[in-house]
């Protein structure tokens, strides 16, 4: 008898506990990179953004009212494998806002500089906040009690961004394409989403675009004057450990619901224990057997 009352105890003590995540998970919000896109020519440039999905632990999308911030740190590694952070960063959304507050979120990480022929890139353009210029004076780009950006959306070449960690004889000594090797990516959510990283090479990610980087960058994949929209592979361009987080992160809640059904269950039938122990292996195993293929 006094085995069931325990019994009975430890399964709705489950029940409510998971319940309670459940619930939490709700309110966990999680930012997923879907496509990458390479805009049509607009004068000299193509703008190449990252279309955006907002994902609660059900895995539902979620429209946040106020919007999120997204961040981007730029590394160049050194020939002996020393790493130097060169560029660190908001980044704007499509629409040139620094909080992206779209319905359907996306950021622009680049202008990409077309040569005449429009095959050739001459130079990768990074997104800043620069001041404004008013009658009273220079305005800052970023609001003094938040540090949050509040500027215009500029952009700086990246060779210029580097020579200022490196030294302008050092960085004009190299081509684009012998920089682009070198340069990794760290991509942030933050603000009103869990603080969400993606890390990858600028050489991956203009591959996806459409970008040979041989001797010299070149499109080789669609043209200049047409968009070209990618489904993002996820293990290609941010490595499987990011991808089997981000599923992790946008179905736990389906698993704590479950887990907490058979809790309940459980409390009234003690053959379930073994169904209650094995949950979590059968869960991860699904994510690790079926949810990993499809994210992108």
């Amino acid at each position: 008898m006094a085995y069931l009352i325990s019994q009975f105890i430890v399964g709705i003590v489950i029940f409510i506990i998971l319940i309670v995540l459940s619930i939490i998970g709700l309110r966990s919000k999680t930012v997923i990179i879907r496509e990458l896109m390479r805009h049509s020519r607009m004068g000299d440039a193509c703008p190449l953004s990252m279309d955006l999905i907002v994902m609660n632990a059900l895995r539902r999308t979620s429209v946040l009212l106020r919007g999120f911030y997204a961040y981007m740190t730029m590394y160049f590694v050194r020939d002996d494998g020393s790493i130097i952070q060169f560029f660190r960063g908001y980044v704007p959304s499509l629409s040139n806002t620094w909080r992206i507050m779209d319905f359907s979120p996306s950021i622009r990480l680049f202008n990409l500089t077309v040569s005449a022929d429009g095959i050739g890139i001459t130079d990768i353009l990074m997104p800043y906040p620069s001041s404004l210029e008013l009658p009273g004076g220079l305005i800052s780009p970023f609001d003094i009690r938040t540090g949050e950006p509040t500027g215009v959306v500029n952009f700086l070449s990246i060779k210029r961004a580097l020579a200022s960690e490196l030294g302008e004889r050092l960085v004009q000594s190299m081509s684009l394409a012998e920089i682009i090797r070198r340069i990794r990516i760290d991509i942030s959510f933050y603000n009103g989403v869990n603080l969400t990283k993606y890390s990858t090479s600028l050489l991956k990610l203009l591959a996806h675009a459409g970008i040979q980087v041989n001797g010299e960058l070149r499109v080789v994949e669609g043209s200049v004057d047409t968009n070209l929209r990618k489904l993002v592979n996820c293990p290609y361009l941010f490595g499987y450990a990011a991808c089997l987080g981000g599923a992790f992160r946008t179905t736990w809640a389906w698993f704590t619901i479950i887990e907490a059904i058979l809790g309940l269950v459980y409390a009234f039938i003690p053959s379930l224990l073994i169904l209650l122990i094995a949950a979590p292996i059968i869960y991860v195993l699904v994510i690790l057997l079926l949810s990993l293929p499809r994210i992108t």
